[in-house]
């Protein structure tokens, strides 16, 4: 009987290796067909991601764009503000000049005047 359970032995633990061969290959089939999922899932989760940030980046060139367009009309005005600054500045010097020309007319007027008026006083004897 010796015989007997030692070849029951050796066929129990080759069944048992063979079991266990199959255990291990289900095992990996299942693992790299979970991995194959979860790797789906991933890329599709990247793909959300590359569309959001791609959304993101086209709101970003938007704004760009608008902040230029803004920057530029301020310096269209910054440049209309220096204009009208020299503008008013020349008038500014030209109604000074022209200020003064009045002030020396009226005093000239009023020096022929006084003069005309002292020579048509009659003078008194004395």
């Amino acid at each position: 009987m010796a015989t007997n359970t030692t070849v029951l032995i050796i066929v129990a633990a080759l069944g048992a290796l063979v079991l266990a061969g199959m255990l291990a290959g289900v095992m990996y089939k299942t693992r790299t067909s979970q991995r194959h999922v979860k790797g789906d899932t991933i890329r599709d989760q990247a793909e959300k991601n590359a569309l959001r940030i791609r959304h993101q980046e086209a709101l970003a060139d938007e704004y760009a764009v608008k902040a230029h367009a803004a920057q530029v009309e301020v310096d269209i005005k910054t440049a209309r503000a220096c204009r009208l600054h020299r503008q008013a500045a020349v008038h500014r010097s030209e109604a000074t000049i022209s200020r003064a020309q009045l002030n020396e007319q009226s005093s000239r007027a009023d020096k022929l005047k006084a003069a005309a008026h002292t020579s048509e006083m009659p003078r008194l004897p004395g």
